[in-house]
């Protein structure tokens, strides 16, 4: 039998447990790394509290009146001149408070863009923290991807050495090629610790900004060049943190609004029951406090150094912003460039160069220092390439999330 509740939880279960599985098996992917960083990274879910915060305010400045309606009660014994009594006296009065000069709607237009400022200040935080995410993953990617180029040249190095020492037993080469291999050997394989550690601790930063807790594996997958070739769309709205602005500035005007009308005096207006023995009476009441003191000085000074503040902040931000994309663009095409150099002019060259070096020196026709000078240039070109790569795609990254539309 079908069974809903079972079937829900089932799904619960899957959505929770398949990032792990997905993770352990064969690591996350460029796209999934952002997908999981807008789901659990931390300053994501601040940010998220801070927009249901200012909610708060909204909903505080929805009621029509600010002050609620006060109800008042008296009641005494009556009496004469020698004491004697005459019966109860009570009142009864009820009195609202209103507020003049349209202070309760700027108070809902600051509460609005309070809550404006807030999304936008979420959506720019996302921005900031998933080309962190980005760029922590490309760093990943690329200690991987060298612990592999790394681990080929420890082999590669391996089998120098076996070949040189088959060469000294047929008393081909002295002892000092073997060890000489040996050395090399040894640095192949220090390199590659290095570059597993390397690798480990930038996994360890990925998972921090993630939010992925010690216990759960996390691997990554992907091409550096590949990622480095990523399209970038156009944006198609103002980037978050200059919304984020804009709100902020309309909320400071709003308040500065609602400082100038405290010029204006709060008015009262009651009515009043009175009952005094056999005597009653049915009364109004108006009061309106004299603004001669108090007048909201503070709130117009300081709301309008605000306003005047946050106006040059937004006029600097958007040139920042200009000035921003095009150092991004700038920098993505040269990177773009530098790798079209190598692959057109080195890589190609870089396995026959590798190969004729070998088979020259198992034919006695190159010496071992010979060999492994080819193959250190050979090693050092394709790091140099990798690095190429690396900086390609984050450049790539960093124009995303300057024009604010990574993926």
């Amino acid at each position: 039998m079908f069974n809903p509740s079972a079937m829900a939880a089932l799904g619960l279960a899957t959505a929770l447990v398949w990032p792990c599985v997905g993770m352990a098996e064969s690591g996350l992917s460029f796209h999934e790394a952002l997908a999981l960083a807008r789901q659990r990274a931390p300053a994501l879910l601040d940010a998220a509290g801070r927009v249901a915060e200012a909610e708060g305010s909204v909903a505080g400045a929805a009621p029509p009146l600010r002050e609620n309606p006060t109800l008042s009660a008296e009641v005494g014994p009556r009496s004469v001149e020698n004491g004697a009594r005459r019966g109860v006296q009570y009142a009864v009065g009820l009195v609202q408070p209103f507020e003049l000069g349209g202070r309760q709607g700027a108070r809902r237009e600051a509460a609005r863009a309070g809550l404006a400022r807030q999304t936008a200040d979420q959506r720019d935080t996302e921005r900031q923290v998933l080309g962190e995410v980005g760029e922590a993953f490309l760093r990943a990617l690329y200690a991987q991807e060298l612990t592999r180029l790394m681990s080929r040249t420890e082999q590669a190095a391996r089998d120098l050495t076996d070949a040189t020492q088959r060469r000294f037993e047929a008393g081909d080469v002295p002892v000092v090629d073997v060890n000489v291999a040996r050395v090399a050997l040894a640095r192949a394989q220090a390199t590659v610790a290095a570059a597993r550690g390397e690798e480990a601790a930038l996994l360890d930063g990925l998972r921090a900004r993630l939010g992925v807790p010690t216990g759960e594996p996390l691997a990554v997958r992907g091409e550096l060049k590949a990622l480095a070739a990523l399209p970038v769309s156009a944006p198609t709205e103002p980037r978050a943190d200059i919304v984020a602005l804009e709100a902020q500035l309309a909320q400071a005007e709003a308040e500065l609004r609602l400082g100038r009308s405290e010029r204006l005096p709060d008015l009262s207006v009651g009515i009043r029951y009175e009952q005094e023995v056999d005597e009653s009476a049915l009364v109004g009441t108006l009061s309106l406090p004299l603004p001669l003191f108090s007048r909201g000085q503070e709130a117009r000074v300081t709301g309008a150094a605000r306003v005047n503040r946050l106006r040059t902040a937004l006029e600097a931000a958007r040139r920042t912003r200009e000035l921003q994309v095009q150092a991004a663009t700038i920098r993505d095409r040269q990177r773009h460039e530098a790798v079209e150099v190598l692959e057109r002019d080195a890589l190609p060259l870089l396995d026959e160069n590798e190969s004729l070096a070998r088979k020259s020196y198992e034919a006695g026709e190159m010496d071992l220092a010979g060999l492994l000078l080819v193959r250190r240039e050979t090693l050092e070109t394709r790091v140099a390439l990798l690095d190429s790569h690396l900086e390609a795609a984050l450049a790539r990254v960093r124009l995303a999330v300057e024009l604010g539309v990574l993926p």
